[in-house]
């Protein structure tokens, strides 16, 4: 008799951990993307340095 009750606390509990390990994959995949969009920025403008400096623009 207690067991269905027992079963039925660890199903809610998994449920309420995967809706939070899914939360916080999602957190790190948008931490992913800002990363890499700045990273990206810092590339570009890294390259416009070093083209400007090959040019002789810059010293």
């Amino acid at each position: 008799m207690v067991a269905p009750i027992i079963w039925a606390g660890v199903a809610l509990g998994g449920l309420f951990l995967g809706g939070k390990a899914l939360n916080e994959a999602g957190e790190a995949a948008d931490s992913a993307a800002k990363l890499t969009k700045w990273a990206t920025a810092a590339g570009g403008l890294y390259v416009s340095y070093r083209a400007l400096q090959a040019g002789g623009v810059l010293k």
